[in-house]
């Protein structure tokens, strides 16, 4: 049996397959598989997956269109790693990814690292994640699915990813981590530069609303415990004052502008309370920051409602 597989799902990942790929082949471990799982794309990717068969011990698998941790689940089955290490198509690992990771490895745990962003990135993803998705060390609360490790018997034992949920099964597996008493650790050097990091504003929006679309239910789900409590009440006042804003816009022109005034303030009170809290030394990115934290509420009261069935990712 292999030391580790890594596993990369990829749906319509031609842009950034590649990149994914020559960071894995420029890896400093000699000896891994690498698992490519082609989710049902209509673009070139599994074409530039099989570009790399004679440089990376590779196996790269097509299966219909499903969740990504129906694709990340298909392909840990059919890998032979001790280890299974899970990489996102848009993501780029440092030469040392792999290495670090065995160094790092823990029975009974899953670990990993949160996202870096690329270098040329946007005011967006910039502001975002040296506010609100910095680096962190330690035990966290849950890992972002694009880099997380875990030995096999371990991920078997939690019975994978949750299939039942489209989006935010990285929080899912782990709290179905954490129940069963694992450890769920981030390592610094086991960072990855996310290409997937948002450069616009509507792509920030419709980023959250995807990520957002099942944290109500694994809220639900896991009660009595209160973990993500914060983000499912700030999805709901946003919903619902978004909801008396445009209600009270029928009102307009029966004197009462005050009303629309004071839904519109209570709507964006939250955004800015976070933003002078998180920001208290610079106005200006006092003020970026309250931008995306207004989209960001606003994303995930949309993602309450299920507006749309987005399925790119």
């Amino acid at each position: 049996m292999s030391q580790i597989s890594v596993i990369v799902p990829a749906y319509n990942e031609a842009s950034h397959l590649e990149k994914c790929l020559q960071a894995l082949a420029n890896q400093s471990l000699s000896e891994f598989e690498v698992v490519v799982i082609d989710n049902g794309s209509t673009d070139h990717t599994p074409d530039i997956a099989k570009t790399f068969m004679s440089t990376l011990n590779l196996k790269v698998l097509s299966k219909q269109r499903e969740s990504i941790s129906a694709a990340r689940n298909y392909g840990a089955s059919l890998s032979k790693g001790a280890i299974v290490a899970f990489l996102d198509a848009d993501c780029e690992p440092q030469p040392d990814w792999l290495e670090n990771g065995i160094k790092d490895s823990t029975q009974n745990a899953v670990w990993g690292a949160h996202y870096r962003i690329p270098e040329n990135s946007t005011w967006v993803g910039k502001i975002w994640n040296k506010y609100q998705a910095t680096e962190q060390e330690g035990e966290v609360s849950f890992l972002p699915g694009g880099t997380i490790f875990i030995h096999r018997s371990d991920f078997e034992s939690l019975g994978g990813f949750s299939e039942v949920v489209e989006t935010s099964e990285d929080v899912d597996l782990c709290t179905r981590a954490r129940d069963q008493r694992m450890s769920v650790l981030a390592y610094k050097n086991l960072s990855v530069v996310h290409d997937g990091t948002p450069r616009t504003l509507v792509h920030f929006y419709r980023q959250n609303r995807w990520h957002g679309r099942h944290v109500a239910r694994n809220f639900l789900e896991n009660l009595p415990s209160t973990k993500n409590i914060a983000v499912v009440a700030l999805s709901a006042y946003t919903l619902l004052m978004f909801w008396i804003f445009i209600l009270s816009l029928f009102l307009l022109f029966t004197g009462n502008l005050w009303l629309q005034v004071s839904a519109l303030i209570l709507l964006f009170l939250p955004p800015l309370a976070l933003s002078v809290s998180k920001a208290r030394a610079s106005m200006s990115d006092t003020t970026a920051l309250f931008v995306l934290y207004s989209v960001y509420a606003l994303a995930r009261a949309a993602a309450l409602t299920n507006i749309k069935k987005d399925r790119s990712r």
